[in-house]
């Protein structure tokens, strides 16, 4: 088989703090094919941004470190590559929507100056040309008045509109992979589908792959085509959308999707916690991570467990499904609504 567009193998990343060492990321294996989308979902501390700012080669150094690792870009190595060369491949050719706009965004720069430094540096137009790129990229995204506002600073722009400079700035050079994290917290719900199907549009013309790092479980279900359930700096499950929302495996999987509010009568009013608090990433336990908040734990589970094909692509990482957790090896009995 052909490799994936984007290949990240075994990442491990770390932060060395004034308690010890933080395992951030602790070895993390997935691919991304071209045209494809890649769900990334998680609690808060999951490892899920530092997996994105791994890829982009912008963790900082110090206190952060890339342990080890392999992320490749069309079978090209990037953790080896120089910073100058890190500089023509960002933007161009992987291009990442960051979190927090406003932090992202420099105050005293124009708007306009901002997302025309990228298109001047990769594409190499002219100044005309450049000016006219980058108001249309503003209209694209929804900001009335564009070729006004384009001169306009960013503490002029509300959230969502800053937000929405964000995507314009990371799809302005039409790159061949986009990492949106968490691309539509600050937006109304019409614009979030507005900014969702323009990243579709620019997906299909280009045949881009997209890593979408968000917490909203239902624009993963309408937009993504594979799943990655990241717990405690790992994934727990992978899987293609519909296998993970209709049979999920790992417990931690099923735990999120209990948590969900449901619109039918019966089950409206019942909302299903995941006990417990994620682990101290300082002193991740042996064995699975989420062991000592799983209904389920054994004395296997401090164990590393293996992964567990279903077949079609879906892995666990689970003790459940092995032969000595019951006697066929089934989960059969494993309630996804906890």
């Amino acid at each position: 088989m052909a490799p994936a567009l984007l290949e990240v193998r075994d990442l491990r990343v770390s932060f060395k703090t004034d308690d010890g060492v933080v395992r951030a990321v602790n070895g993390l294996s997935y691919g991304v094919d071209r045209g494809a989308t890649l769900g990334i979902v998680g609690e808060s501390g999951s490892g899920k941004s530092v997996n994105a700012l791994s890829i982009m080669r912008l963790i900082p150094t110090p206190p952060g470190r890339i342990e080890s690792g392999s992320i490749r870009l069309r079978g090209a190595e990037l953790l080896t590559k120089s910073e100058a060369q890190m500089r023509k491949i960002r933007g161009k050719e992987i291009a990442m929507i960051f979190q927090d706009p406003m932090t992202s965004l420099n105050p005293v720069l124009t708007i306009g100056d901002q997302i025309s430094e990228a298109v001047r540096l990769h594409l190499g137009l002219s100044k005309q040309d450049t000016l006219a790129k980058t108001i249309d990229m503003l209209g694209l995204v929804g900001i009335p008045a564009p070729e006004k506002r384009v001169r306009d600073y960013p503490h002029q722009f509300s959230g969502g509109m800053r937000q929405r400079v964000m995507i314009a700035m990371a799809l302005s050079c039409d790159p061949d992979v986009l990492i949106a994290d968490e691309p539509t917290t600050a937006l109304d719900v019409t614009i979030q589908a507005q900014i969702l199907e323009l990243m579709k549009e620019m997906q299909q013309r280009l045949g881009s792959a997209i890593v979408l790092i968000t917490h909203d479980l239902g624009i993963v279900a309408e937009t993504c085509e594979n799943v990655l359930v990241m717990y405690a700096g790992n994934m727990v499950e992978y899987g293609s959308a519909s296998d993970i929302f209709s049979a999920p495996k790992h417990p931690y999987t099923q735990g999120l999707l209990a948590s969900l509010p449901r619109l039918d009568e019966k089950d409206r009013a019942r909302l299903v916690p995941i006990e417990g608090q994620p682990p101290n990433l300082l002193r991740i336990p042996p064995g699975c991570a989420f062991a000592p908040r799983c209904r389920y734990k054994m004395p296997m589970c401090e164990q590393t467990p293996p992964n567990y094909d279903f077949g079609g692509g879906h892995i666990a990482r689970c003790f459940l499904y092995d032969e000595r957790a019951g006697k066929d090896g089934s989960a059969a009995s494993v309630d996804a609504r906890g």
